[in-house]
């Protein structure tokens, strides 16, 4: 997965939501992070884009939501109060996959 399949997949109606888009960019990132070392410039790219497409993604989530609900008479307000409830642990930026990887790849180098 890459971004021009990623951008046909869009213009050819493969892609129509929001999800479905999330979907397969999240993949292309954790193939990034699968098959780079945590070494390697690509892997630590792949997960500071990741960060900030998902940052995005949830920005861009919220407006929908505000639109929408704005339409049906409920007020932003109280959307932004059960918005922060819903928020990501801090700790676990990247799913823990940099720091497993990264400690998995030191272990076997030690054992060289």
């Amino acid at each position: 997965m890459d971004l021009s399949t990623i951008k046909k997949s869009i213009e050819t109606g493969l892609i129509r939501t929001t999800a479905e888009f999330q979907r397969d960019i999240m993949l292309m990132f954790q193939n990034a992070v699968m098959y780079n070392s945590c070494d390697h410039d690509v892997f630590h790219m792949a997960l500071e884009m990741q960060r900030d497409v998902l940052e995005q993604i949830q920005q861009f989530l919220a407006t929908q939501l505000i639109m929408q609900t704005s339409e049906s008479g409920v007020s932003a307000k109280s959307l932004r109060g059960r918005e922060s409830t819903r928020k990501q642990d801090p700790s676990d930026k990247d799913g823990g996959t940099r720091g497993r990887r990264c400690a998995i790849e030191a272990d076997l180098k030690m054992k060289k």
